[in-house]
């Protein structure tokens, strides 16, 4: 009896071969037919594997690749399982306007800091989101911007000068370094009260920058693994860093927590208005003052999100000038006007940048063609669901607009959504049309980027007077730049010869 009732199974490897077999082509077909997001188009692999997305994160080419989706598919594709990417200017009002209620995506956890309180760019609660940003907006206003303004001169003419060196010299330069060696020491200058030097040293000191591409690299491809970021900063990842000799992150937050103590040493220093200062005046929600975690936390934000993205839009916006005469020519006589009329003047100051229509039509189209972001800025859909193009994306599920792709939209720009044509921004009314659709530094609404204004006086100041001062020859026309892109993008090797302007009204 008990032989009866005992039963076992052994399974022949026939048998689970072929079970499995059928277990996965379930999963596909229901990945493929019957998931809720069966209906929205997309490539085969993507509906199957969120690595048809991920392979191409890694391998650095999501700006031809988002386009390229969208051009194939429309204007909403399924990017992975359970991933939708759109563009569309109502989506974008819903989902990241004023009053949207969409909340940013798990992928945002990737950016928490290892030590100290969550950047204010990985926060996901809005109301803590609301607090962190209240405390530190008076640090952005356009008040406070304008009174930055000296230090980013100072590095402005010290790019200027670096680069009349060059043409002195009959030498080519990387403006992808010198761009990104005046980002970063402008961006220091405010954070820490001192540069970083790098372009006085015409160098990467410290490695920061290449450490910087190295973590933002990393951390935008691990955003949709289980772990995220935790993989590269787990204790044993870095221990084995810091034994290949590789940390060089750590040493930058060992320079950073050293400058601002410097700061803090100083504090009978009052007239020395820098963000810094700000950060260090911030109060706690009990009205104490912060801890030293939260000033090296905004400080590194500051770093790591205002840098690299101001200097790709320099970049986009020199190469659209220098390989278009008849913009470099337009260009130059609007700002040679402007001199003319203040013989007194010395620099172009951003307040009179800010009123040259055509300077600001060309930055404006310049960056909407090579935005500085190019991943989706991931949100939940909201209960009430998204449509767009007639298809529904159900509550829930993560969707997300590529600025690149946005910005190149024809239903928005028009047919000519692919062309440089800064006209289209001279008419005041299609122009304010534009700017409610862009996504230029975050766009428009509560989310965008805090540092937009001081991120626009760099672009602003630094296009004006290197037009006013040189000739760039791109050396490489047809292949200017060799473009990456980890969530930024980064364009490498953008080679000119400098010249010094001939003359000078």
């Amino acid at each position: 009896m008990l032989e009866i009732l005992t039963f076992k199974f052994n399974p022949s490897p026939d048998l689970l071969f072929g079970v499995s077999i059928v277990l996965i082509c379930f999963f596909i077909s229901y990945r493929i037919h019957w998931h809720p997001l069966s209906h929205i188009p997309g490539p085969t692999l993507a509906k199957i594997t969120g690595q048809w997305r991920n392979i191409r994160y890694w391998r650095g080419t999501w700006h031809d690749d988002i386009l390229q989706v969208h051009r194939k598919y429309g204007r909403i594709v399924r990017i992975a399982p359970n991933e939708v990417s759109v563009v569309d200017g109502q989506a974008a009002r819903l989902l990241y306007g004023n009053g949207a209620i969409a909340l940013k995506t798990d992928w945002y956890t990737t950016w928490d800091s290892p030590v100290g309180p969550p950047s204010l760019f990985s926060i996901r609660d809005k109301k803590m989101h609301t607090y962190c940003r209240k405390r530190v907006a008076g640090a952005y206003s356009m008040t406070s911007v304008l009174r930055y303004e000296p230090d980013i001169q100072r590095c402005l003419d010290l790019l200027v000068t670096k680069l009349e060196d060059h043409a002195g010299q009959g030498v080519i330069a990387n403006l992808s370094e010198w761009t990104s060696a005046f980002a970063y020491d402008v961006i220091a200058c405010l954070a820490y009260g001192a540069p970083l030097g790098h372009l006085e040293s015409g160098s990467d000191l410290m490695d920061i920058r290449k450490s910087l591409y190295f973590t933002f690299s990393f951390n935008a491809c691990l955003g949709h693994y289980p772990g995220q970021s935790w993989l590269m900063t787990n204790c044993g990842t870095q221990f084995l860093l810091g034994v290949l000799g590789k940390d060089h992150f750590t040493e930058f937050l060992r320079w950073t927590s050293n400058m601002i103590q410097l700061q803090m040493a100083r504090k009978a220093d009052v007239e020395k208005s820098n963000l810094l200062q700000h950060f260090l005046n911030m109060k706690d929600d009990a009205g104490n003052p912060v801890q030293l975690q939260d000033v090296i936390a905004e400080a590194g934000s500051l770093v790591g999100a205002g840098a690299d993205t101001t200097a790709s839009a320099i970049r986009a916006c020199l190469h659209a000038i220098y390989s278009r005469r008849e913009v470099l020519d337009r260009l130059r006589a609007e700002i040679d006007e402007v001199y003319t009329a203040n013989s007194e003047m010395g620099n172009l100051p951003y307040i009179k940048c800010q009123k040259l229509p055509f300077l600001a039509a060309v930055i404006k189209e310049a960056m909407r063609l090579n935005p500085s972001i190019t991943f989706q800025l991931l949100r939940y859909v909201p209960p009430s669901g998204l449509v767009v193009d007639d298809k529904l994306i159900p509550p829930g599920y993560p969707v997300g607009i590529s600025p690149l792709a946005q910005n190149r939209d024809v239903a928005i720009w028009g047919k000519d959504a692919d062309e440089f044509r800064p006209e289209r921004w001279l008419d005041p009314n299609r122009s304010r049309h534009l700017d409610a659709n862009d996504l230029i530094f975050g766009g428009n609404g509560p989310r965008m980027c805090i540092g937009r204004n001081i991120a626009l006086m760099e672009v602003f100041k630094s296009v004006a007077q290197i037009v006013r001062s040189l000739d760039l020859e791109i050396v490489h026309p047809q292949n200017p730049w060799r473009v990456a892109s980890y969530w930024f993008s980064y364009q490498h090797d953008f080679f000119v010869k400098p010249q010094i302007r001939g003359s000078l009204n």
